[in-house]
């Protein structure tokens, strides 16, 4: 599994099987992420709910650093 950490609130990680995944911390912060991803975007990927944290499947089409710069796109907008 590859990690990488850019801000504390997201980790992006590659597995076998789900491909690239982000997590987020804080759902409130993934609600408006998954809004920036959809709407500003266009860019599809499944959400799973776990308690305080949200995880997006991007899939194994998608690549880290693709899913890292829509992560640095969001924050710094």
């Amino acid at each position: 599994m590859l990690n990488s950490l850019m801000d504390t609130r997201f980790e992006i990680s590659e597995t076998k099987e789900h491909g690239v995944v982000l997590k987020i911390n804080d759902a409130e912060l993934a609600d408006e992420f998954d809004d920036f991803v959809n709407e500003d975007c266009y860019v599809f990927s499944e959400l799973k709910f776990e308690s305080d944290r949200v995880y997006f499947y991007f899939g194994q089409a998608a690549c880290t650093e693709k899913v890292r710069d829509l992560v640095e796109r969001f924050v710094s907008k």
